[in-house]
């Protein structure tokens, strides 16, 4: 907040039976306790002081987020935009949520890169890279991270995305040695629909023993 902006409170409202989440100037500002509003003076349609609300963010909402990100990552590791999203959720005001990921990030609790490598791990066994890199993407790992992860993660295990495509043929009971032209395209695009890369749609037909131009368009 500006220092030269008045504060007022203009709506609280109840979110728990023992929290409030106090609206400043008709904006969502943080959440409390109820002790906490008589304690910080926070009534409707009063003012808050620029000390008293420094104080409650700074040195009660910022120990709160932190012990709160803790607690989320003892239960399951989360990438920065994606403990910075849950904490969101708790209507931490943004300074409280950036000492929490400071905090975390210092000592290694939240590590983006070390993220990406254990989903890779665990996922690329019945995902392809194609749909691991979207959801890292859409976890908000940064691109780079991404890709410089499955690039070394695939060098190693080459053939893993090829043994999916192929295991996907034979779970369809699809008879691609007497499967025609107009079958064969089918197939093509409910490999790429699934995220296999036209390189491994290739290999898995040449596997297969069937010319490559059969399914190039």
């Amino acid at each position: 907040m500006e220092d030269n902006i008045e504060l007022i409170v203009t709506s609280i409202k109840e979110l728990t039976k023992k929290r409030r989440l106090v609206y400043i100037n008709y904006e969502p500002a943080f959440a409390v306790y109820t002790v906490e509003l008589r304690k910080f003076g926070i009534k409707e349609n009063g003012a808050v002081s620029k000390e008293a609300f420094d104080t409650l963010v700074d040195e009660v909402l910022a120990k709160r987020a932190t012990v709160r990100a803790m607690a989320l990552l003892k239960n399951k590791d989360y990438t920065r935009k994606g403990l910075e999203d849950k904490l969101k959720e708790g209507y931490y005001p943004d300074r409280c949520i950036e000492h929490a990921l400071e905090y975390v990030s210092r000592f290694g609790y939240i590590n983006d890169e070390r993220f990406a490598e254990n989903y890779v791990n665990f996922k690329a066994g019945n995902k392809t890279r194609r749909q691991i890199e979207l959801k890292l993407k859409q976890k908000g790992v940064d691109v780079d991270i991404i890709s410089r992860v499955c690039d070394e993660f695939y060098e190693d295990n080459s053939d893993i995305e090829l043994e999916q495509a192929k295991a996907f043929i034979e779970k369809k009971h699809i008879d691609i040695e007497n499967a025609d032209y107009k079958e064969l395209q089918k197939v093509k695009a409910a490999l790429y629909r699934k995220g296999f890369s036209m390189d491994i749609i290739n290999k898995t037909f040449d596997s297969k023993g069937l010319f490559l131009d059969i399914i190039d368009n």
